[in-house]
């Protein structure tokens, strides 16, 4: 099987060539009539959930206008009135104004249908009332204690909703709950009390949990203060609406697959928010598999039809490729060029192609021969001959002058450096090592210059475990003790290192003499330190044009370098 489709190899190129076109064809058909129908089905969609959000807006405003109702007859009860408001009663009075407030309460209709609700009466007497046989959770001076009294009395509304993250019962104490307030005014308008409706946030979200379905659409009420009072997603309900401000009222924001309608409340001064998620409206059309379907009969009929035809016109081809066989293969980079026009444009394009990849690994090799010729004389230039002589001079003043302890500490930084320089043959190493050297590098450097230049590293510990090439900061600090303090005698270089844009950067700033940045002489002279002048290419050779060095001075100021590098984490470093 293999044998003969490599021997039809043309005809099967162009039968996968045209399976891939009939393919596309079908698949740019079913995308186009799919997205049609897709769109046609949102906006249907749109507009049953429209009238969905109408009638849940009338229902909440319907509830509204029941709670106020029972709020208005149990307020211009003189029952309750009498009952909750200070002043002489006899044990009498009171036992027959708490029946007729009972009596009152038995006779209210429900507040809406199958939402719980509970009907609470403080008085500023102490008394309490609730609607049916729940046990309060606090009592009446409790309640007037609540930091939401002192809310309602700063409005005049008459009713007031408010978003409380408890209810009032034992029952739902730890329930997000919705209170409607009103307060109780004596004929003489001294408010004496107040009636209380409350009503959970899942049992108020029952005005919409049944006309929608929560994985498709999520219905949310609103405060102005953006707080969700109410959800069919109970983790959303006491959670803040941040993109609420975006939405214009009976608008449509279509924003991340997401569709938001806003509606107003108007009684409560409140929002109703649709957000419907387009992926879940589209999963629910069905047209996927029947699309396919049809796709998969139409590319099988049809290939069927245009394998017979191609194979009766290439027979001739064939004929020309059985006698090419014959002829001896040459071992060369490049393929003859004989036969028809096609053979023969066929072939000259291979060799195009042969010619540039060959043209192309010849350049890459050149430039990795590049690359890793200048990592090795940034490695070989980093100690010189003339540093270590000093080094080692500055070490024998301080053993002839019986310096010992400094002798030993400049020793053990010699020490360190050498082996971090020359002894570790790791490209990459990690931020911690890259400061050790720096470190015992800005040791040596004190011991040759003394404390005149104070240096300082403030690299935060988070970048520690991240990765860089090896030895880019140091000449950098070299630079700045070689030629930042010509003029000035004394200052201070400090090493920063940050996370900033996405990329790992390292800043070194200096407060000496500084240069003009546009005389290219004093830019050479900056880097003409060691290793330095390979720090920039080194960096862009492996990791492209966004990253390397860049120079900021200001005469009499300072200078800064900063060094930009990629984040490598460990999982990501490549020998």
């Amino acid at each position: 099987m293999i044998k003969k489709l490599r021997e039809h190899e043309l005809l099967t190129k162009l039968l996968i060539i045209l399976f891939i076109a009939l393919f596309t064809q079908a698949a740019t058909i079913s995308l186009f009539i799919y997205q049609r129908s897709r769109d046609a089905y949102i906006q249907q969609f749109d507009q049953s959930n429209r009238m969905t959000l109408q009638k849940i807006q009338h229902d909440f405003e319907t509830l509204n206008d029941n709670i106020e109702n029972t709020l208005t007859l149990l307020a211009e009860s003189s029952a309750v009135e009498g009952y909750f408001k200070e002043g002489q009663q006899t044990t009498l009075e009171k036992i027959n104004q708490l029946r007729t407030v009972q009596k009152m309460n038995d006779s209210l209709a429900p507040i809406f249908p199958n939402i719980k609700d509970d009907i609470f009466l403080f008085g500023e007497n102490g008394r309490m009332f609730i609607s049916n046989d729940m046990v309060s959770d606090l009592t009446a001076d409790d309640f007037f204690q609540l930091e939401l009294i002192q809310k309602v009395n700063e409005n005049p509304t008459a009713t007031q909703m408010v978003f409380t993250q408890f209810g009032l019962t034992k029952r739902d104490k730890h329930s997000p709950s919705v209170l409607f307030i009103k307060k109780l005014r004596s004929t003489l308008n001294q408010t004496y009390g107040y009636a209380v409706v409350a009503i959970t946030s899942d049992e108020l979200a029952k005005i919409f949990s049944q006309s929608v379905d929560p994985l498709i659409t999520q219905i949310d009420f609103v405060t102005d203060e953006k707080k969700i009072f109410a959800s069919n997603v109970e983790n959303r309900i006491g959670t803040t609406f941040d993109s609420f401000d975006e939405l214009v009222e009976h608008e449509t924001l279509t924003k991340a697959n997401q569709r938001i309608t806003r509606l107003p409340l108007y009684r409560q001064n409140s929002a109703l928010v649709s957000e419907v998620n387009v992926h879940s409206i589209a999963d629910q059309m069905n047209v996927i598999i029947p699309i396919i379907l049809y796709n998969i009969v139409t590319l099988i009929l049809g290939g069927i039809v245009v394998a017979i035809y191609l194979n009766r016109n290439t027979r001739s081809i064939y004929q020309l490729v059985d006698s090419l066989n014959q002829i001896k293969e040459p071992v060369a980079a490049t393929v003859p060029i004989q036969g028809t026009y096609e053979i023969r444009t066929l072939a000259t394009t291979i060799n195009q192609l042969l010619t540039t990849i060959s043209n192309n690994h010849t350049q890459s090799l050149q430039n990795e021969q590049k690359k890793r010729t200048l990592e090795i004389q940034a490695m070989q230039a980093q100690i010189q001959p003339h540093f270590i002589y000093n080094t080692l001079t500055s070490l024998k003043f301080l053993v002839w002058q019986q310096e010992n302890e400094k002798a030993v500490a400049g020793i053990d930084s010699f020490i360190d450096l050498l082996r971090s320089t020359i002894g570790n043959k790791n490209e990459i190493i990690p931020v911690e090592e890259e400061l050790n050297s720096v470190k015992s590098y800005i040791a040596i450097l004190t011991l040759r210059y003394g404390d005149a230049i104070s240096t300082k590293i403030m690299v935060p510990e988070e970048l520690y475990s991240l990765y860089m090439p090896n030895m880019i900061i140091q000449p950098i600090i070299e630079n700045a003790y070689l030629h930042a303090f010509q003029t000035k005698k004394s200052g201070f270089i400090t090493l920063y290192g940050m996370i900033r844009e996405d990329k790992l950067t390292f800043e070194v700033m200096d407060t000496g003499d500084g240069f003009d940045t546009e005389q290219p002489t004093k830019n050479r002279d900056y880097f003409s330190g060691i290793g330095s002048k390979n720090v920039h290419e080194r960096i862009q050779l492996l990791y492209g044009e966004g990253y390397g060095l860049h120079i900021d001075s200001v005469l009499g100021v300072g200078t800064s370098v900063t060094i930009t590098l990629p984040i490598i984490k460990k999982e990501d470093k490549t020998e």
